[in-house]
């Protein structure tokens, strides 16, 4: 079963709620570092569970009409741009000084291993942030904000790097993030859970997927309901 569903047959999951500036609820997923080698840094089991998972999210939201954002983390030939102090980036930077771009290419752009994973590629008017630092972008924000918006389910890896980063990124801009326990990863399994567990809670909704798909349900029936409540009648 898909990660999310409609509410019912032909409802429309963008979903309409009045806030405080009266702005529809809208919904958007957001597929962080889902490349060929972030995800091969994971346990070949848990990587095929994780991956199918993400394209079940995937088509739910596309089904649903959802705005679907991808983030990834890519780097220039030579790692052009990042400081040899990066905590996490440098030593890529300082091996690729000593052995050059054929040896050293990790998130390269250009290489295999820097793409969308092939079953979570996406489609042709599907924003794609590209960034070389744990925390995203204003270009991720910006698409967002774009299509107004208002709450985000945010799923890939790794669980205690970039989901943590951008999870508190779109918890400073007020965004509702949800999180799909089995949609995340990371490639240390004991890391990602405590992390899930004792510090992503404080800014998400984290759920296991039937709990998401029973309580986005839910949400959606009450925007719609709201919507239609606060509707303008004619005369």
């Amino acid at each position: 079963a898909a990660a999310c569903t409609r509410a019912n047959a032909g409802a429309d999951l963008h979903g309409v709620a009045p806030m405080e500036d009266s702005a529809p609820e809208r919904y958007a997923l957001v597929l962080c570092d889902t490349q060929v080698d972030l995800l091969n840094a994971i346990p070949e089991g848990n990587r095929t569970a994780l991956i199918t998972q993400l394209r079940e999210l995937l088509q739910a939201a596309r089904r649903a009409d959802w705005l679907v954002v991808f983030s990834g983390t890519r780097f220039q030939p030579g790692y052009d741009g990042v400081h040899t102090r990066h905590r996490l980036f440098g030593g890529l930077k300082r091996l690729n000084q000593k052995q050059g771009d054929d040896k050293v290419h990790w998130l390269m752009e250009g290489r295999d291993g820097a793409e969308i994973h092939p079953d979570l590629s996406p489609v042709e008017g599907e924003p794609v942030v590209w960034r070389q630092q744990l925390r995203p972008n204003e270009e991720l924000i910006a698409a967002l904000k774009a299509k107004n918006t208002t709450k985000v389910v945010l799923a890939g890896v790794k669980t205690a790097q970039g989901i943590l980063a951008t999870c508190e990124a779109l918890a400073d801009e007020s965004f509702l993030v949800y999180i799909v326990r089995e949609c995340v990863g990371d490639s240390d399994e004991a890391r990602g859970a405590v992390v899930l567990d004792h510090v992503l809670n404080q800014y998400a909704d984290v759920l296991a997927v039937d709990a998401f798909r029973e309580q986005i349900s839910q949400e959606i029936m009450m925007d719609m309901y709201i919507a239609y409540k606060t509707a303008p009648r004619a005369g």
